[in-house]
């Protein structure tokens, strides 16, 4: 049903024909009426304006089809259906009329039914025409703000993308460019270069104990001082050069303008000397010292992973060299990388597969001509390699704190050894050499206590030895666990003593109980006491302070005999025994222990050593 307020505008210049439409249209629409096509564009105009227009076509003033022309092309009108009511009844006519504009055509004397139909119809389709473009133009709305919307999160896209590629390629204390721009430069250069080895040199420079300024004055100060490093060695760049920010102390030179390793030296030292002055931050004066590993060209590296590798390789080549300084990279350092993280990993697997083994080395008392206990000595029986030495992989396993586990393990195994031999053979003592590491770990003690639960032994016949080096570190504490482990029932060797840092003073503070005379000044004593000062002074010392005495590495019978006569208490190395396995160091007790043979005999006795 149309609406009440549906108006329709009637236009004839017959009253008669006005009133007759007028009179059909009244129970359901609001009519106007014009008599001439002025008055007619007047109404039409007029708010609120009408929703449809019966229009005639034969009037005085102007056509009806010039009128709906005219109607059509203003923008304020052209919406209104029109619906002509005429009496030209001819199909030309009526063509004209659509041609118009015209959206119907009624001929005349009218069928009222037939008009409220025709009306009824195009208000509907007008009512759906104009719920369309409302629906377009909310549609059209939505479209704008959601174009807006997006350009809005396009910016912020492009702004955080922005972002992002300055956090990745920009160090963000400094400004200069980071690692992964640099990545991003040397593959550019083994990209275009390839093949021509176009010359240039990478220094990665890093500072020595700088977390000791960021520890001590905090890192504000910290990253003020890392400022003014950056500020200064900008100021050596050559033209072409590129200083790079790689990490919180780390900076990397990219330059074309070394040709030689001599030069890369002397620019080397040009980068130090401007670090040389002291850096002045928040009231505190402080120095910094550089190590540098350089890559003076690229025939060693392929892609910038491998550069940087080799770069860094030097580096640390430097750092393990001196506290400042520079090293260049030679490619045996990559093979003697690769080698020591082949010989990391084998011995992880080795911890895991109990390939370690105890070897046991015989200690003599030269007073008694008696075996007095033994030496444990770790050895690796590396798949495919056989037994290697600990000077291989003691060091490896001191770097890396495996140390702890297998030192905690060699301590289990000589303790249960032991154990078997003291119930066999009587009071035996047993020395274990302690890592550094292994004492300064917070388990030792507890460790230590645990092995000592599970094996009763005779007092005082479990000896551990460290070295000097290892006694000085953390003295304070060192001291604490010596005092700790003595209280326990053990004593206390120093091994290869006077190899290290040997401090008197210390050395008499220590509740040590034995001083081992490395081999090094054992083997050069000749039949008549040659080269023999410095183990006298340290026999004299041991004798001054209370110390039992072991020589290391004793050989010959000559230097036995010289021992003797400098009332050294006891001895071992290969005159004695080499190491053995437990199976042969039990079998060389068995054949030993039971003739009391003289020190002249031991070397003739001894069964087959591996």
């Amino acid at each position: 049903m149309p609406q009440p307020e549906s108006k329709i505008l009637i236009v004839d210049d017959q009253p008669e024909n006005i009133r007759v439409l007028i009179e059909a249209l009244k129970e359901e629409y609001a009519t106007i009426a014009a008599t001439s096509g002025a008055k007619a564009k007047e109404l039409a105009c007029k708010h609120p304006q009408p929703d449809l227009i019966l229009l005639d076509v034969v009037m005085p003033d102007i056509s009806g089809y010039q009128l709906c022309e005219e109607l059509k092309q203003d923008l304020a009108t052209r919406h209104i259906p029109i619906i002509f009511v005429t009496g030209l009844g001819d199909a030309e006519d009526e063509a004209k009329g659509f041609s118009f504009g015209g959206a119907d055509y009624i001929i005349k004397p009218i069928n009222p039914i037939v008009v409220r139909a025709r009306i009824k119809s195009h208000l509907t389709i007008l009512r759906l025409t104009q719920q369309l473009q409302g629906i377009n133009e909310l549609l059209e709305q939505k479209v704008l703000t959601r174009t807006v919307e997006l350009e809005k999160a396009l910016k912020k896209i492009q702004q955080r993308t922005q972002d992002l590629h300055r956090a990745v390629y920009t160090h963000a204390l400094t400004g200069l460019p980071s690692r992964a721009s640099l990545i991003e430069s040397l593959q550019s250069l083994c990209d275009k270069f390839v093949g021509k080895q176009k010359p240039f040199a990478l220094i990665i420079l890093d500072f020595v104990r700088f977390s000791l300024i960021n520890n001590s004055l905090g890192h504000a100060l910290g990253d003020q001082a890392l400022t003014e490093v950056a500020r200064r060695l900008q100021t050596i760049l050559r033209q072409g050069d590129v200083l790079y920010q790689t990490g919180g102390d780390e900076f990397c030179f990219l330059t074309f303008q070394l040709k030689t390793e001599a030069e890369a030296a002397e620019y080397a030292e040009q980068i130090l000397a401007s670090l040389s002055n002291s850096i002045k931050v928040g009231g505190h004066e402080i120095f910094v010292h550089a190590c540098m590993g350089i890559v003076t060209d690229s025939q060693h590296s392929q892609t910038p992973i491998e550069i940087l590798r080799d770069g860094d390789t030097a580096l640390q080549r430097a750092k393990a060299e001196g506290t400042e300084g520079y090293y260049i990279f030679q490619s045996d350092l990559h093979e003697a990388a690769i080698h020591r993280l082949d010989l990391e990993n084998a011995l992880n697997h080795a911890i895991k597969n109990e390939e370690f083994l105890l070897f046991y080395q015989p200690i003599i008392n030269l007073n008694t001509n008696q075996i007095d206990g033994f030496e444990a000595l770790i050895r690796w029986q590396r798949p495919n390699h056989g037994i290697i030495s600990p000077e291989v992989f003691i060091p490896c396993l001191e770097e890396t704190g495996m140390i702890v586990p297998v030192g905690k393990w060699v301590l289990q195994q000589a303790i249960q050894q032991l154990v078997i031999w003291q119930a066999e053979f009587g009071f035996l003592s047993m020395s274990v050499n302690l890592a550094t590491r292994q004492l300064n770990h917070p388990n030792f003690l507890a460790d230590l206590d645990s092995a000592l639960q599970a094996a009763p032994l005779y007092p005082g016949c479990l000896k551990l030895e460290v070295t000097e080096s290892g006694l000085i570190e953390n003295q304070e504490k060192t001291l604490e666990k010596i005092h700790a482990i003595r209280e326990r029932g053990l004593r206390i060797s120093i091994d290869d003593f006077g190899t290290g840092y040997s401090s008197l003073s210390y050395l008499k503070q220590l509740p040590v109980d034995i001083l081992k005379i490395d081999r090094c000044f054992i083997k050069d004593i000749g039949a008549n006491g040659e080269n023999s000062e410095i183990a006298k002074a340290i026999l004299y010392i041991g004798d001054a302070l209370g110390m039992s005495i072991v020589a290391e590495g004793c050989e010959t019978q000559a230097q036995v005999d010289f021992l003797r006569q400098l009332n050294c208490p006891y001895a071992q190395g290969y005159l004695f025994a080499k190491p053995m396995s437990s199976e042969d160091a039990t079998h060389w007790l068995q054949s030993h222990r039971l003739e009391h043979p003289g020190v002249k005999d031991f070397a003739n006795h001894g069964p087959s050593i591996i």
